[in-house]
């Protein structure tokens, strides 16, 4: 459980701007529908056309992982739960790796665990992974589970909460990202299972595996992003929404054929596994 160097100094630099000044104005700066001198200037990572990039602190590795679990990038609720995460703990005394680690685990997926515990239980991952629910990766067996992002950092468009697209890997500024941050992330935790929530970070995903940068054989790719705007596909994936009626949700078909495709998945995973 780590922090690189280049980490440290970016949590280092970025603690002094945030011990002197409020929660309410770091909330207010993040939040800024126009330009935010702190945010798109002080941790501002970069630009690229109608996109943006500002530092958050999610370098915080958990190098025991056995799961990764793997968004598209923080939205600006985890943004400012990590920063003020970080700047609470450092104000208590924590030491830049005891900080780090809080900010990581008090922000990751922050109001999507719930359901994106469902989903994988109703697809049997927890099966997989060898645990009563998968919920317990977000609370008892919290140790297991590293959660990242394949942009590790809050990537804005327009101002806004960027949701991923499928051009993530053909637009330069985010394709360094994923290779810079991503990639040698997961070559730290190459044993474990890599869960993407989503059809954007699968897709991330699979371009790696394809290029032999990861384990493909790793990838258990199929889940909704429990982000809480899908309930039509959701439906879909938890079984509610059935036969013809799927044909009426936009994407049902392909979130059923994936869905399938990640239980054959699982099916061949748990049948493999010696008895206990």
């Amino acid at each position: 459980m780590s922090l690189d160097a280049s980490s440290r100094a970016q949590i280092e630099r970025v603690l002094t701007a945030l011990t002197s000044r409020s929660a309410d104005e770091i909330s207010r700066s993040i939040d800024a529908a126009g330009h935010s001198p702190f945010r798109d200037d002080f941790l501002g990572l970069g630009r690229e056309g109608r996109f943006s990039a500002f530092y958050a602190p999610f370098d915080w590795i958990n190098d025991q992982a056995d799961v990764v679990i793997v968004g598209v990038t923080p939205g600006r609720r985890q943004a400012k739960d990590a920063l003020l995460a970080l700047r609470s703990a450092a104000l208590k005394g924590a030491s830049v790796e005891e900080a780090a680690a809080a900010a990581k685990s008090t922000a990751s997926f922050a109001g999507m665990r719930d359901l994106g515990a469902r989903l994988m239980d109703h697809l049997g991952l927890h099966q997989v992974f060898g645990v009563r629910s998968t919920a317990d990766l977000f609370g008892s067996a919290s140790s297991r589970v590293h959660s990242t992002s394949v942009l590790r950092y809050p990537v804005l468009k327009d101002a806004s909460n960027f949701a991923g697209d499928r051009r993530i890997m053909s637009r330069p500024f985010m394709r360094r990202m994923v290779e810079d941050n991503l990639v040698p992330e997961l070559a730290r935790l190459s044993n474990a299972w890599i869960v993407p929530f989503g059809i954007n970070a699968l897709l991330v995903l699979e371009n790696l595996a394809a290029r032999g940068l990861i384990d493909g054989d790793r990838l258990l790719g199929g889940v909704l992003h429990p982000s809480g705007q899908q309930w039509n596909r959701y439906n879909v994936q938890l079984g509610i929404t059935t036969g013809a009626a799927i044909r009426d949700v936009p994407g049902g078909v392909e979130v059923l054929r994936r869905s399938d495709l990640l239980r054959d998945r699982v099916s061949q995973i748990v049948s493999f596994r010696p008895a206990a």
